[in-house]
């Protein structure tokens, strides 16, 4: 809340919050501080700011002298977002990473409005607020801020659903293109580009996975007299049906297998790296020293990329191709050799079929893997 000014003897008569522009008036808002100019003779000025006044005033009374009068906390934002993250978001399906990404927003949004009463966010406030983000991060941001008023309605702590009376505005298309081989080729080629982050390329190419179980996937997951490596896509692992696949290795794939095997680091995870320092707070941020985490990869990726000039014809940096983009080129080169449709999706884990699910002593769910393969040549 902006601190009132003191009143000077000019306008001492007005109305609180209006003062003397010139000819005519403007009126501060006591609680963001804004000023609006009120191009109006003195007497309907005086009307407006006292209509203002009148709704505006009661929200910057004193939190702590109302809960000592009432007996009663001040419903606050905070009180609100808290409620929402235990409350609701346990009874929803969701995946890992999207709770992550959920809760990231939700700590934002009681560092930025926590302290508010929730009265005081109104339609205004709440457009002013997500008008800060960016196109395709404002849809973002409203749709998660209609729950959070959605469930503050239902819970008796809001009379309606203000961020629903935003404006919704159309994402964004998205500006990034597809890889190619050949650009991909030169990023695997080039001296400047990792060994370890040249496996992980290929890596992705040939099995379709996410980025996330790229660099989770452990070394225990490989039988290599059987021929077969496991996975569990992550992303399902919330789901009603999660997918669980054992992968037929073809040649190409074990051979890479081999390699991220024989690669002479002590570690549980098929792709790691020796960092060149060992940072305790790195360390200690992740579940091994020699584990590469996702925005690491993407990151290095992102370098490796440029530094070769793969893509230089693109002049947009945002509209080069990612790491995310490694699955759909391996996709279509999977269906460039005649793989059917129906293997490749399989591979990438998105089967609709309802898995087999057996059940031991104690009704614990045994996991079943489907069997696929990754016949790729590259």
């Amino acid at each position: 809340m902006a601190p009132p000014r003191r009143r000077s003897v000019g306008n001492r008569n007005l109305p609180a919050n209006l003062y003397p522009n010139g000819k005519y008036f403007q009126y501060r808002n006591p609680i963001t501080g804004k000023k609006t100019s009120i191009n109006k003779p003195m007497a309907e000025a005086i009307k407006l700011a006292n209509a203002a006044n009148a709704r505006l005033l009661p929200m910057v009374a004193d939190y702590s002298l109302l809960e000592m009068i009432t007996g009663e906390a001040a419903p606050r934002v905070r009180k609100l977002l808290d409620r929402f993250e235990t409350e609701w978001l346990p009874e929803r399906d969701l995946a890992a990473s999207t709770l992550t990404e959920i809760r990231f927003k939700l700590e934002r949004y009681r560092q930025d409005l926590g302290d508010k009463l929730i009265g005081q966010i109104d339609v205004l406030a709440m457009s002013e607020y997500l008008d800060e983000f960016s196109n395709n991060a404002y849809t973002k941001h409203r749709s998660l801020m209609i729950q959070i008023w959605a469930f503050a309605v239902a819970k008796g702590l809001a009379d309606r659903n203000v961020a629903e009376m935003t404006i919704k505005k159309r994402e964004q298309a998205k500006v990034r293109q597809r890889h190619t081989l050949e650009g991909v080729t030169k990023i695997i080629d080039a001296e400047t580009t990792p060994d370890w982050l040249k496996r992980a390329i290929r890596l992705a190419l040939l099995s379709l996975q996410r980025r996330e179980d790229l660099v989770s996937w452990e070394r225990s997951a490989v039988d290599l007299d059987a021929n077969i490596i496991r996975i569990s896509a992550s992303k399902t692992q919330n789901y009603d049906t999660p997918i669980h696949l054992e992968i037929e290795m073809g040649a190409d794939l074990r051979q890479l297998v081999t390699e991220c095997l024989a690669v002479p680091i002590i570690s549980p995870y098929l792709l790691c790296y020796r960092p060149a320092r060992r940072r305790r707070d790195q360390m200690d941020a992740k579940l091994h020293w020699s584990a590469i985490n996702e925005d690491y990869l993407t990151k290095e990726f992102r370098k490796a990329r440029d530094e070769c000039g793969a893509y230089d014809h693109i002049e947009d940096v945002r509209a080069r191709p990612t790491v995310h983009e490694l699955r759909a080129l391996g996709a279509w080169l999977y269906k460039q050799q005649g793989f059917g449709q129906d293997y490749i999706q399989a591979l990438l884990g998105h089967a609709t079929e309802e898995m087999t699910e057996f059940y031991q002593e104690g009704h614990e769910k045994e996991v079943v893997y489907q069997r696929v393969k990754a016949g790729l040549k590259l």
